[in-house]
């Protein structure tokens, strides 16, 4: 009877966990930046109100927060030399890596799937701050026209734009939720779809 009774419980919670991951959206934000001190990319993940974080930073380093405590990753650097030289000894041995090639039809498939993920969780709108100038005073004025020429989804209203000098001081920064049960939906087409299974063996 105990063990009954901890396996409906394990179950429960199991079944609990999965409609949390389907159904509870996880937030995205994605920040870009270009200064004097050179480029900066930062992008965060967090689910159930930032109870679980995840962030990765141009300076390879992946910081994790799990209920409030912080966990942090730094990147081996040596680990792609490690991976090339695996290879070098691969290909000296003569052993090579069997690929397949995929087909029109399948190329296709899988540029329409990626394409329904980007529609479905693009952000709405992206904001673009700080200065931006050209040393030709034309290509800041092309950019501008083109800005006002057309409905990009860009707030540029906190963008100024400079033509006597040439600078590129600017932040991007732009947020959107993901769902998993969409995800999942995806993945199952791709995994369903024989190439996909190919591919992976």
């Amino acid at each position: 009877m105990v063990i009954i009774d901890i396996f409906i419980f394990t179950l429960t919670v199991v079944l609990i966990l999965l409609m949390l991951l389907l159904f509870v959206p996880f937030c995205y934000g994605i920040k870009l930046s270009n200064d004097e001190k050179g480029f900066f990319y930062r992008v965060h993940i967090c689910w159930m109100f930032g109870l679980f974080q995840l962030a990765y930073n141009r300076k390879n380093l992946l910081c994790m927060r799990l209920f409030g405590i912080l966990i942090k990753i730094k990147r081996d650097k040596h680990k792609k030399v490690k991976i090339k030289n695996k290879n070098e000894k691969n290909e000296k041995a003569g052993k090579k890596h069997k690929g397949r090639k995929l087909t029109k039809k399948e190329v296709i498939y899988f540029i329409e799937c990626f394409t329904k993920l980007v529609k479905k969780y693009r952000p709405k709108k992206l904001v673009l701050s700080g200065e931006l100038g050209f040393e030709d005073p034309s290509i800041t004025g092309f950019i501008q026209g083109l800005a006002n020429a057309f409905e990009l989804p860009v707030d540029i209203e906190e963008l100024k734009l400079t033509y006597d000098k040439d600078i590129y001081s600017w932040k991007l920064h732009t947020s959107g939720k993901i769902t998993g049960y969409y995800l999942f939906f995806i993945f199952l087409k791709l995994i369903l779809y024989k190439p996909t299974r190919n591919l992976l063996r």
